[in-house]
């Protein structure tokens, strides 16, 4: 079911990708080309970007489910630096984490594994769930948290070291997803939206409490705080990137459908990335 699914969302963004690289020729008034060729677009270097968070050394990292990798890029010129993949372990990475000590964690959404490497490019399991993992995120005291979405609705507590079993937060964050992009609040409350409801929600990780934080949006599909602490939340069902303060919203970006997560450099600068076109 998993492969067919896999295959099926290929396809799809294959078709969206050939839409978006048509190479139009122009002619002459007979209809007949001169020979010249206008390149609008080639194909995304990306096989769509999921999961983007920046390194402690400022390199953007990249998820991608459909690639199979996690590619690093400069942010400033987009230079691919270099890829990591099947050859480290790497299978369908959705979303992205790193440690206080640069060890790099993702989530595989169709095998559940929660995967780690160490700066010495060692890799090991944190953890082995069900298929779905999805968010992936840690907390201002090196606690590590992973949701599942689409194939699940859990929230777990994982032991970075992958020595003790996952501890299980929710399992009622249904129907079809727990949270998806997630990030730890200034409040050292964990938040993240919940895509078919279309509310953002923040836990209390110790007595496993939730409460909802904003509503109202098409399909939030991830949140972040910037350095002052003020909550974007990604909206792909509208395009959107809002800001919540003091309990308002504002647009802060309008871009395209498909959008995936978002990040936030040393400087404030947001990312954000798109599952439609890499």
């Amino acid at each position: 079911m998993l492969r067919l699914i896999f295959i099926t969302v290929l396809l799809l963004l294959s078709v969206s990708c050939d839409n978006n690289n048509s190479i139009p020729q122009t002619t002459d008034g007979a209809g007949k080309s001169d020979g010249s060729l206008t390149i609008l677009a080639t194909g995304a270097k990306i096989a769509g970007a999921n999961g983007i968070l920046f390194s402690p050394d400022g390199d953007l990292y990249i998820a991608s489910v459909i690639g199979s990798n996690i590619t690093v890029i400069n942010p400033d010129t987009g230079k691919i630096l270099r890829s990591l993949g099947e050859s480290e372990g790497i299978v369908g990475p959705d979303d992205l984490a790193f440690s206080s000590d640069g060890t790099l964690y993702w989530t595989s959404i169709l095998t559940g594994e929660v995967g780690a490497m160490n700066v010495e490019g060692e890799k090991f399991t944190a953890a082995q769930l069900s298929p779905g993992v999805n968010p992936i995120t840690f907390s201002d005291d090196g606690r590590l948290f992973v949701s599942q979405c689409f194939f699940g609705v859990n929230l777990y507590e994982i032991d970075p070291k992958g020595e003790a079993e996952a501890r299980l937060i929710s399992d009622e964050l249904g129907p079809g997803c727990g949270l998806n992009g997630m990030d730890w609040g200034p409040d050292n409350r964990l938040y993240g939206p919940r895509w078919f409801t279309g509310e953002v929600v923040s836990f209390d990780v110790i007595d496993n409490t939730m409460r909802v934080e904003a509503s109202g949006f098409s399909t939030p599909a991830a949140v972040k705080f910037n350095s002052k602490g003020i909550l974007h939340v990604l909206d792909t069902g509208s395009g959107e990137v809002i800001s919540i303060e003091a309990g308002k919203k504002k647009i802060v970006a309008s871009l395209s459908l498909g959008l995936d997560n978002l990040a936030f450099d040393e400087n404030d600068r947001l990312f954000v990335s798109s599952f439609t076109d890499g």
